[in-house]
Parts: structure tokens; sequence; C-alpha cells
């Protein structure tokens, strides 16, 4: 008996002991990141267009060695965190779309290779190119498009996989900026898109389809959008009716959704005359725009939203 009252005793003091070690060593508070000021984003996003599946290696040949000794080493003072995807439309792959290419969740300079493999690049080259002197440092793109995927089926629903996960990545990557100490608002999205539309059942959905998908984009990132609403820049798709039936059609109702609000604009690229019929050589993809193509609709994207950018 003496000896559990003795225990009994020495617990209270054992405790005591033990909570002066605990009181001993504080949690560190961390420390907040250092204010590094306002910046803008924009968004790019749509099917392999988007994504970029232009062959880096075509470049040289277009455009000259400068000009792709130029973008391979990249533009460091315009950072992108990209998510590439594609749709697996055999329907042999065991998820409906596959991740091709990404940086980690991360940002990091914009250079080639971050289209839908490191082989293949996208619109952002083009951009970073027209951008960076005037706003180097301030100004970050998020890529989340995907490959093969069309409006109406992969796009248009809010609790579609790739719109609810282009909306997930996006604000994480906003969360990331801001943990970095900036304060990012998004000024733009740019859509390369309707290939995958330009079919009969389809493309009369298109005007309609675009107003929802649209909508629901300034809804749900209208927070970090500054309460303002997000440029929605639409580029024309290529006049190939062998592959795209109803390319005039899409056109026609991309033209038509931009006259709808003053927010909204379209980019004629057939008129701004891009191509997808000389590359690459000896085999060439008419599917998707050529590197000197590719390039410009960049800069083209980047002439629409340059006005909603800080100054």
């Amino acid at each position: 008996m003496k000896r559990k009252l003795s225990l009994l005793f020495l617990s209270p003091l054992l405790m005591s002991l033990i909570g002066c070690n605990n009181q001993g060593t504080p949690t560190p508070t961390p420390t907040p990141p250092e204010p590094k000021g306002d910046v803008d984003v924009v968004i790019i996003s749509g099917q392999s267009n988007g994504v970029g599946c232009t062959w880096c290696n075509q470049i040289e040949r277009s455009m000259g060695r400068d000009k792709y000794n130029e973008y391979f080493v990249g533009y460091s003072d315009i950072q992108i965190a990209f998510e590439s995807w594609t749709f697996d439309y055999t329907g042999t792959a065991p998820e409906p779309y596959a991740l091709q290419n990404h940086s980690n969740g991360e940002f990091t300079k914009v250079t080639l290779g971050q289209g839908n493999g490191k082989h293949s690049f996208g619109p952002e080259i083009g951009i970073a190119e027209a951008t960076h002197e005037k706003h180097g440092g301030k100004l970050f793109l998020i890529k989340y498009a995907c490959g093969a995927s069309n409006l109406n089926n992969d796009w248009v629903q809010k609790d579609y996989q790739m719109y609810s996960g282009m909306i997930t990545f996006i604000k994480e990557q906003m969360e990331n900026l801001e943990s970095q100490g900036y304060n990012p608002t998004i000024k733009a999205f740019c859509w390369m898109q309707g290939e995958g539309d330009s079919y009969y059942g389809y493309y009369q959905r298109y005007l309609a389809n675009t107003r929802t998908f649209v909508g629901h984009i300034r809804e749900d990132l209208r927070e970090l959008s500054g309460d303002r609403e997000i440029a929605f820049i639409d580029a024309g798709i290529n006049n190939n009716p062998s592959r795209w039936q109803y390319w005039k059609q899409i056109n026609d109702a991309k033209q038509a959704f931009a006259a709808e609000g003053e927010n909204n604009f379209y980019i004629d690229t057939i008129g701004a005359g891009m191509h997808t019929n000389l590359e690459p050589i000896g085999n060439v993809d008419g599917d998707h725009y050529d590197s000197a193509s590719e390039v410009l609709l960049g800069h083209l994207f980047a002439e629409n939203f340059e006005q909603f950018l800080t100054k």
C-alpha cells in the first residue's frame, strides 16, 4: 500500500516536470514571406493547339537558329505552371485522360518543351517573347489544357473532370504565388479550342456551350480576379475541311460570343495567316500549327490581353 501511495505522490511531480519541459520548447512561429507586390496572371487552356503539339526542332528552319536559341534558353522573367493532358479517344487507357507533361506543381521559366511533351511547345513561348521586356517579373502564366478534348463533353459542366481539375489547379497555383509573397490577380483567360466540336451534333451547341463555360470560369475565379470580369480571349480554329468539317460554324460561334461582351475577344487565326500544312518536314501534321504559327498565336494572345495588365 505504501508503494502505491508513493507512486501516486510522485506522479504529479513527474507530470509537472514534463509540462515544464514542453513549455521550454515552444513551437516556432512560421516566418511570413517577404511581400513582393502585385502580379498579373494569365490562364492558357484548350485542346491540342493550346497544349502545344508543335515540334521544337522545326523552329530553326522556320525562324532561324538565333530565335531557336532564344526560345531554348527561355525567359526567366516570365514564369509558368502547367499541366498538359490528352484525352484517350481509343478507349484503351485505364483512365480517359492522361497527364503527358507538367511542371511538378511549381512555376518555372517559360522555355521550349512545355507542350504535350519535352519535344513540343505551346503558345506560352510567343506570350513570353511578347511580354517579357515590359512585364518581366510581373506576369505569371498558368496552363491547363487537354489534347483531343471538346467543349461539349470535357469542359462545359462544372463537374466534368477537365473543368474541375483546371479550377483546382489554378487555385493551387494562385496559393503558390501567395505563399511566395506575391499578390496575384487573374487578368485574362486564353482559349485555343474548337476542333473537337467541329462535327455534326456538336457545332450546333458551341455558342451556347461557350456562354455556359465562360460564365462558370468568371464565377468560379471571380475572387481571384479582383472581382473584375476576366477577359476571355478566344482563338479561331484552322480551316481544314478534311479534318474539321464545320470549322466555319465554330468560328462563327466564337465571333458571335465575342460580340456579346466588351471583355470577350476573338482572334482571327486564318486572317492572321496561321497554318498547319508545312511541318514537320517530310511528315506534315495537318492538325497542329506549324512552329512560326504557334509562336504567332502567343503573340496574338498577348496583343489582346495587354490592355488588362498592370502598367
